[in-house]
């Protein structure tokens, strides 16, 4: 048995050789896409993280196609051939995963066009969070409510998206309903200096103060007014807080919603008796 096998060795000895190149390269390969991506994920610093990550994916993965095609050159394998059938097989899964290959370009699109990163706050159609994670063929949002939502790339560039991160300031509407017998000139100057004496609340563009509607209960006010992006959410709160004890110590009122009846009542007189 020793025998038939180191003759059988020394008969393919060139073709034994050949595969023990080609794994070489295989493995070198391998090797050398993870040494060329290391340089790539130490520029943190310098560009996105998600762009870094997949960036590093696609040369660790060239990197090993290359390996293997020389391998199969070695060892004698006509990669004409292979090509031809590799471009009509690409054909076909091309058109069974028109979907995947959507969310791949759309990912592609998404990371390299630097629309969203890692951090920002967004909102895609109802959905409102802040981005965990760019992909190659989705992304994560974790919402306000603490759910990680996990959207197709496709989604993301096909609905309208609001990324409130890329913004220096964002304006606030607060509404607020007083009362027919409250002075609206007074109101206004109420609101006005609560806004005044906020700090973070910009001067330019200067807060405005309107009378938006007549409701059933109430005179409507709009207050419109701009805050630092970072700041928007906590400033708002306090503006409103502010707001509402500084209308209610001037004696201006913020009434209950509240309705007028009338009843009419029918007097029916009987004739006297004769």
């Amino acid at each position: 048995m020793l025998e038939e096998l180191a003759e059988w060795a020394q008969e393919n000895v060139h073709v034994i050789y050949r595969y023990l190149v080609a794994a070489a390269v295989i493995a070198a390969s391998y090797y050398a896409g993870r040494q060329l991506s290391k340089p790539i994920y130490r520029a943190r610093a310098e560009v996105k993280p998600e762009v870094l990550h997949n960036i590093a994916r696609l040369v660790r993965l060239a990197a090993i196609l290359i390996g293997i095609a020389v391998a199969l050159s070695i060892i004698g394998i006509d990669l004409g051939g292979l090509l031809l059938a590799a471009g009509f097989t690409g054909l076909v899964i091309g058109l069974a995963a028109q979907q995947t290959l959507s969310n791949l370009f759309a990912g592609l699109t998404l990371i390299f066009e630097d629309r969203i990163r890692v951090g920002d706050s967004v909102r895609i159609g109802s959905d409102w969070g802040m981005v965990e994670s760019v992909g190659i063929m989705s992304t994560k949002i974790r919402l306000w409510s603490g759910e990680v939502l996990t959207v197709p790339n496709s989604v993301v560039m096909s609905s309208p998206l609001y990324n409130f991160s890329r913004s220096v300031a964002r304006r606030a509407e607060v509404s607020i309903g007083i009362s027919y017998t409250s002075d609206i000139g007074k109101a206004v100057e109420v609101i006005r200096s609560v806004l005044w004496e906020n700090e973070l609340v910009l001067a330019e563009p200067e807060p405005t103060v309107i009378v938006d509607s007549l409701g059933e209960s109430s005179v409507n006010l709009k207050v419109l007014f701009w805050l630092p992006a970072q700041e928007f959410w906590t400033v708002r709160r306090e503006v409103v807080a502010d707001l509402k004890r500084a209308l209610e110590s001037s004696g201006i009122e913020i009434p209950y919603p509240q309705r007028v009846v009338w009843i009419k009542s029918s007097v029916t007189s009987g004739s006297g008796s004769s």
